[in-house]
């Protein structure tokens, strides 16, 4: 199964694939994370704030699951 989830501040969305939602949210939180260090957006967002096990747990709940990758999405 695929995840994805969009990036908190530019909307870019991050996917992997997996069979476990949790890792899978896992995965997200950190790649999406840091995509935001890299491209000095980190401060600019205040979703990705509260934690990692918080954030985790808001990725789960908000992430999307499809059989195939969303278009245009980026790997993690």
């Amino acid at each position: 199964m695929y995840y994805s989830h969009p990036c908190s501040y530019c909307s870019k969305i991050f996917y992997t694939y997996g069979s476990s939602r949790y890792e899978a949210a896992k995965v997200l939180y950190h790649g999406i994370k840091k995509h935001l260090h890299d491209y000095n957006e980190d401060h600019k967002e205040h979703e990705f704030d509260d934690g990692q096990a918080i954030d985790t747990n808001e990725v789960y709940k908000a992430l999307t699951e499809s059989t195939e990758s969303p278009p245009g999405g980026y790997e993690l």
